[in-house]
């Protein structure tokens, strides 16, 4: 069976050889990476494709690693927000999207609905939002946190 895993990395560099143990172990399809802070010439781990956002985010703060030999397609997000995203090829078709929203951005629903809103169905968007909600387990509730509360609710 194949398997989608979403970690925030935080640096692929210093975190490179734990990812490839991660690939390893769990032989995961896809791999939903946030704040990569990607170098100039950086490679994947062997077997995979790196997949950055197109117009290359500086820093590379979100990107997908896809396994060789699974069928994908870049989708070309028109936001301004840390994403890279893939129509990809498993038991199903579906789209995944990995997103980093830096804890200071502002994000709003809008912003949120038209991002959401270029990914062909069905879609899963993974990735670090930076938002407190103890509808996902979290202690405590931030306006970042309430706000994504409020959009799932309204956006089903």
């Amino acid at each position: 069976m194949d398997t989608v895993v979403q970690w925030n990395i935080r640096g692929f560099r210093s975190n490179f050889e734990e990812l490839k143990l991660l690939l390893n172990r769990s032989q995961s399809a896809v791999v939903a990476l946030q704040e990569c802070r990607l170098e100039e010439g950086q490679v994947p781990p062997q077997g995979y494709t790196l997949l950055l956002p197109q117009g290359g985010s500086p820093g590379g703060e979100a990107a997908i690693l896809i396994r060789n030999g699974t069928r994908f397609s870049e989708i070309d997000l028109k936001t301004g927000m840390h994403t890279a995203a893939a129509t990809i090829s498993l038991e199903k078709t579906l789209t995944v999207c990995s997103l980093y929203l830096p804890p200071n951005s502002q994000v709003s629903k809008l912003s949120l609905a038209e991002l959401f809103g270029q990914l062909p169905k069905p879609f899963l968007v993974l990735g670090d939002f930076n938002a407190h909600s103890p509808a996902w387990g979290d202690s405590r509730r931030d306006g970042r946190g309430r706000m994504l509360e409020e959009f799932t609710v309204e956006n089903d």
